[in-house]
């Protein structure tokens, strides 16, 4: 694990976090708060396509990301159970594409529950429309001055498999929705967003994944905790240092340290009448929770699709 980052890759990171901030301050002062709401919600599902993503894949992922947050604001109109549905659906959309590190698509049930939350507090379409398109704005233009990565390698990966990933998704995270619920835990979109990133890697890579991620979120849970005990604006500061190093590490593919410092950026910068001990319990309880069920989940599809295997040898196809 090396810590080392460019000059160039630090400028890029504040650059970024500063005009998002700059950006997202003038959407709450001039049009609200649910406009400003939209566009950080928009800029997080989107972080992804900075870089190494094609033009033709960015604006899939624009697209997608429109498409979650109004099918979330009106499903929430309707009552939980077409929320859960619409979960579902968008669940199973992000299963079978199975993209791996750089999905583009992690986010999605994560968003589709924040837009139903606004809608729930009196947001109004027009506000999630305008916020989306200005957070998509926002990375879009980051995505221009970017350097491409060189593109993933494509593999053919079968229909069923790809279904079977995405019924998981789907069902792994209606579990955690309602559990959630039923037990009265308040910060599923925690334990939904770690569920969903474990379960979307390949195999070989998902267990050193979910031990890195429980490693980096006990350590960044310790560090936020930390820095708490300084007097006002230290936090505040540390806050958007770590979350500029965070953005730092994810694009240079740095995961351990990226997870590290996201920790204490989410926990030094959340709302809550709770102490922040109680926010990094509940933290490394939602990690914990879906590194489990993640795992578990992954376990039981390599079983079925193994056992579901013709016999014989497999024949390849020159086409894929």
């Amino acid at each position: 694990m090396s810590w080392k980052l460019s000059p160039k890759s630090i400028g890029f990171a504040v650059l970024l976090v500063a005009v998002a901030g700059f950006v997202l301050g003038i959407c709450n002062a001039l049009i609200g708060p649910n406009t400003a709401t939209s566009g950080y919600l928009t800029i997080l599902f989107l972080l992804s396509i900075v870089r190494g993503q094609s033009w033709r894949a960015r604006v899939i992922a624009v697209s997608w990301s429109l498409a979650v947050a109004l099918l979330g604001f009106f499903a929430s109109s309707m009552g939980l159970l077409a929320v859960m549905i619409a979960l579902v659906v968008v669940s199973l959309v992000q299963g079978f594409t199975m993209l791996g590190e750089t999905a583009m698509l992690t986010r999605s049930p994560v968003n589709l529950l924040a837009f139903a939350n606004l809608s729930e507090v009196g947001a109004e379409i027009w506000q999630v429309l305008l916020g989306s398109l200005i957070g998509a704005g926002v990375v879009l233009a980051f995505a221009a001055l970017a350097r491409q990565r060189a593109a993933d390698h494509k593999t053919s990966v079968p229909t069923r498999e790809r279904l079977a990933y995405g019924f998981a998704t789907a069902i792994g995270s209606l579990m955690i929705v309602l559990g959630a619920k039923a037990i009265g835990f308040p910060y599923v979109g925690w334990a939904l967003l770690s569920f969903c990133i474990l379960l979307s890697v390949s195999a070989d890579q998902r267990k050193n994944r979910g031990y890195l991620r429980i490693l980096a979120s006990v350590g960044g849970a310790m560090l936020a905790v930390g820095l708490a005990v300084f007097p006002a604006p230290v936090p505040t500061i540390a806050a958007l240092v770590c979350l500029v190093l965070c953005v730092a590490y994810i694009n240079s593919g740095n995961y351990a340290l990226f997870i590290l410092f996201l920790t204490p950026a989410i926990l030094l910068t959340t709302a809550s009448e709770e102490s922040l001990i109680t926010l990094g319990v509940y933290r490394l309880e939602a990690t914990l929770a879906a590194t489990v069920l993640a795992l578990a989940s992954a376990a039981i599809i390599e079983t079925v699709l193994r056992r579901r295997q013709p016999l014989g040898p497999a024949v390849q196809n020159p086409a894929a």
